[in-house]
């Protein structure tokens, strides 16, 4: 059996994309697959999440069975292996971010790579549309509900500001005109373990999205399946589950739209009536449909199949 190789360029860096080829590693090999994750030589592994996953710390060639899957941003690598004759799969999770990678190699080494496994529905058809291929696949993400579920909630509002640090500045300011004085405290998930964002959302009874050009959005997922309330952007990608039933939903970059909604959801919060009841109960039900059962049971799938054509 050849080995199922992810190239993770840059582990240490605190993206939903790394955490979930090491996820995907970790579950094959449970699953009885000859997986690893590839990472350089030098240079930290991830420590902002626990795993199982078996690392080869290498920059030499790889054997010549190996299939190699590849994170769709990965330019230098994606160029360097075009002629390797390796079966190829490139994971595309985020199409704001693949255009740093095949678009950015000459055409003649971006033609050979023509099998695409995305993160979601969404971005499979986002890859069908603009990316030249014969085969695009979906194994979704996950909120993992072995981790991320409801506790009793706080006067909190969670945040990760990570990708819209001015957009909080603002509103920030604003939601403070509309409300003075209120108590709720804020949490900024910044520089967290995962385990710390899963207790920090699991309390929180507030969720003010950031999102930004996201492919599926991990987080908002992850705080749906928390019980929080959420309110602001859905970075776009998230469109594919987000809806007036699950969170107070604003267009993207509206500020002041965004610190009205969170007001909201601040008094829904505070009303403990039906209408908090029933979005918190949607947006479990929208995390629901990203299950990590469902995404073990997909990626044996979607395995099993690619093996089965390597072998003929």
């Amino acid at each position: 059996m050849p080995r199922i190789v992810y190239l993770v360029p840059n582990p240490e860096f605190p993206s939903g994309g790394n955490k979930m080829a090491f996820r995907h590693v970790e579950a094959l090999v449970s699953l009885g697959f000859d997986a690893v994750v590839r990472a350089p030589p030098s240079g930290p592994l991830p420590r902002w999440f626990r795993h199982e996953a078996p690392v080869e710390r290498t920059s030499g060639a790889p054997r010549p069975d190996d299939i190699l899957v590849f994170p769709d941003d990965a330019a230098a690598e994606l160029n360097a292996a075009a002629a390797l004759p390796n079966t190829k799969v490139v994971f595309v999770q985020n199409p704001y971010s693949s255009v740093l990678g095949l678009p950015a190699i000459p055409p003649e080494r971006a033609a050979v790579y023509r099998t695409f496994m995305t993160c979601s529905d969404g971005v499979s058809a986002w890859v069908r549309r603009y990316v030249d291929h014969d085969e695009v696949a979906t194994v979704p993400a996950f909120a993992d509900e072995r981790l991320f579920r409801p506790a009793a909630k706080a006067r909190v509002i969670a945040c990760t500001p990570r990708k819209r640090r001015n957009e909080l500045r603002v509103i920030r300011h604003l939601y403070a005109r509309l409300r003075p004085g209120c108590d709720y405290r804020w949490a900024l998930i910044d520089g967290r373990t995962e385990a710390e964002t899963a207790s920090a959302l699991a309390s929180a009874s507030v969720f003010l999205s950031l999102a930004r050009l996201e492919g599926m959005s991990l987080t908002i997922a992850e705080a749906m399946a928390s019980g929080c309330l959420i309110a602001g952007f859905t970075g776009l990608g998230a469109r594919e589950y987000a809806n007036a039933d699950n969170g107070l939903w604003v267009g993207e970059d509206d500020c002041e739209a965004a610190a009205h909604a969170l007001v909201r959801a601040v008094e829904l919060a505070e009303a403990h009536g039906p209408e908090a009841g029933a979005m918190r109960a949607g947006a479990l039900a929208a995390a629901g449909g990203w299950t990590h059962a469902a995404f073990v049971r997909t990626l044996d799938d979607y395995w099993r199949a690619r093996l089965t054509l390597c072998k003929s």
